[in-house]
């Protein structure tokens, strides 16, 4: 049960910054890596709203 929890909020993170993730090129991507990227985005940046881009190695968070 705490792994479909866990795996709705991921979901929903991803959902929250649709616009701000990178797909590599080749249309492929480790959808885990970047998963686990934007929970962290979004505790370190302060939130949904404040990420600025999300991918497999990493994140960045908007300016003020």
């Amino acid at each position: 049960m705490n792994l479909k929890l866990g795996a709705a909020a991921a979901a929903l993170s991803v959902v929250t910054l649709a616009g701000c993730v990178h797909v590599s090129d080749d249309g492929l991507s480790d959808l885990e890596e970047i998963s686990i990227n934007t929970e962290t985005a979004l505790r370190v940046c302060g939130g949904p709203g404040t990420v600025a881009e999300v991918s497999e190695e990493g994140f960045t968070c908007k300016d003020d």
